[in-house]
């Protein structure tokens, strides 16, 4: 394609791929959850003939399920097929033999369609700039205490069955990205659930969350909510939503937003929605 060139991109795009962030009103990719993305990912993108890159795509690869995120195209060059071609390349580089997943906007779903995914789900986010932890009632037997590195096998485990694959890299990755760390353990000292809460430029992004049980995931929300001023984001499972939205709106929280969780190379989602409460972020799933 004449005046632009495709190739990997690396810790040195980031400027570009902040400025580009910005552009599309992608305000939560600042320095270091783009770091964060590199970090665990792969991304191809396209640049002009000077350099500048004009358009991103993230591939990251787990053991049984690889998820496609932040994809971005500027503006002054759209409809010119950047993002099939993107994915395209994506595709040919993640693991053949696993499901490939996916968040798509509404301008992209047609795309990835065309490319042969398909709607396996929803993944609903819910904001709140004031929130009420008090509103959600959670039992006194479930024990919180900070995350520490030597907590990362049972958390890994525990993920492991929400997420529906092995996450190891990304989570200690992610560990030392997170402002808040929290684990959960029953009388039996037993880990029962986990949460990260990582601060961007917008919000404090609560996930991954996994637990074993609704209320040991309203504790770690209510731990967290109430130890944060600002903005906060929650991105989840339809299923998810479903059971969490009256609990999460006497919080203060208000559901913004709804987008196509899509696959291909598989029919059943691999995640499982009774354990994995919250996403870490659309682009990881």
């Amino acid at each position: 394609m004449a005046n632009v060139i495709q190739r990997s991109l690396t810790f040195d795009d980031i400027p570009d791929l902040i400025a580009l962030s910005k552009e599309v009103d992608w305000p939560d990719y600042n320095a270091e959850e783009l770091t964060s993305l590199l970090t665990n990912g792969h991304f191809t993108g396209f640049t002009t003939n000077d350099g500048q890159v004009i358009s991103c795509a993230g591939l990251f690869q787990y053991d049984r399920v690889a998820s496609i995120g932040a994809v971005i195209v500027s503006e002054t060059h759209r409809g010119l097929g950047l993002a099939r071609q993107m994915i395209d390349t994506l595709l040919r580089q993640s693991d053949q033999n696993v499901p490939v997943v996916l968040t798509a906007t509404a301008q992209g779903q047609p795309v990835y369609e065309k490319l042969g995914f398909h709607t396996a789900g929803y993944i609903h986010t819910y904001k709140a700039q004031k929130t009420n932890p008090s509103a959600l009632r959670v039992s006194g037997e479930i024990h919180l205490s900070p995350a520490e590195e030597t907590h990362l096998p049972a958390i890994e485990a525990l993920d492991e069955k929400g997420a529906g694959t092995n996450r190891s890299s990304f989570l200690k990755n992610r560990m030392k990205r997170a402002a808040f760390q929290l684990m959960a353990k029953n009388e039996h000292h037993e880990t029962t659930g986990f949460a990260f809460g990582v601060e961007t430029p917008a919000n404090l992004m609560i996930g991954p969350l996994s637990a074993n049980d609704e209320q040991t995931a309203l504790s770690l929300i209510q731990s967290l909510i109430s130890s944060y001023s600002g903005e906060i984001r929650l991105d989840m499972q339809e299923e998810t939503a479903e059971r969490l939205h009256a609990s999460l709106i006497e919080a203060g929280f208000t559901k913004t937003n709804k987008a196509h969780f899509m696959m291909i190379r598989g029919k059943e989602k691999q995640n499982d929605p009774a354990l994995l409460y919250f996403l870490a972020s659309q682009a990881f799933s």
